[in-house]
């Protein structure tokens, strides 16, 4: 029965023309594949999540603004009991809804860039630190700011994300995904200690 199920998702998602609506279908067809074959969890959850803050996002823009006129700045959803608590799993999902959103067509900033490419013998070249004597100190400034929490129970995590005004404390657009929890994804669920965080304070200046 699931061997039919894959095969007719699969002879549908080929049929099916290259309309809008045909992407959509697609899209679909691919976290239904992803879940069948018990895999790409967490692409997908990252893609729910921003499909959601995008919907919203356009109808708010209207005609006036579109997607390149938005600047991103990204953090990482934190555990929604201590919010001093993070790990893995929910770095890797805001690395996976920084690619959903530039591929959308927004401007996403990194604002973890170093001053200079550091090069190690034998390990390699590295310009990314969460050190904040070795960013860069070029000024960042951004419309909006993806925040987010996390909840973890027996069978999955459920994140809820939001985009805040980058100068008030309202909330522009949000979404939410799941990642269930299997074999993989029991090392990555690990939280860092509280004296482990990083002592990042960016300042981002809002435009809007």
């Amino acid at each position: 029965m699931r061997k039919f199920i894959i095969m007719t998702l699969l002879l549908l998602s080929m049929l099916i023309p290259f309309t809008a609506a045909a992407n959509d279908f697609s899209s679909s067809v691919r976290s239904a594949l992803s879940t069948l074959f018990g895999t790409g969890y967490v692409p997908a959850c990252a893609q729910n999540i921003v499909e959601s803050m995008d919907k919203q996002l356009l109808v708010l823009l209207g005609e006036q603004y579109s997607r390149k006129d938005l600047r991103i700045v990204l953090t990482v959803p934190v555990n929604v009991n201590d919010f001093d608590k993070s790990n893995a799993l929910a770095r890797q999902v805001a690395e996976e809804i920084s690619n959903e959103l530039k591929t959308k067509g927004y401007r996403v900033l990194e604002i973890r860039r170093g001053k200079s490419i550091k090069i190690t013998p034998k390990e390699g070249e590295f310009l990314l630190s969460r050190h904040k004597s070795k960013l860069l100190n070029a000024p960042v400034s951004a419309e909006l700011i993806m925040t987010g929490t996390y909840t973890v129970t027996d069978k999955s995590v459920r994140y809820n994300c939001r985009l805040l005004h980058a100068g008030s404390h309202e909330i522009i657009a949000s979404g939410n995904g799941t990642v269930p929890i299997y074999a993989e994804i029991y090392p990555l669920l690990e939280e860092n200690p509280k004296n482990a965080q990083s002592n990042l304070l960016p300042s981002v200046k809002t435009k809007l």
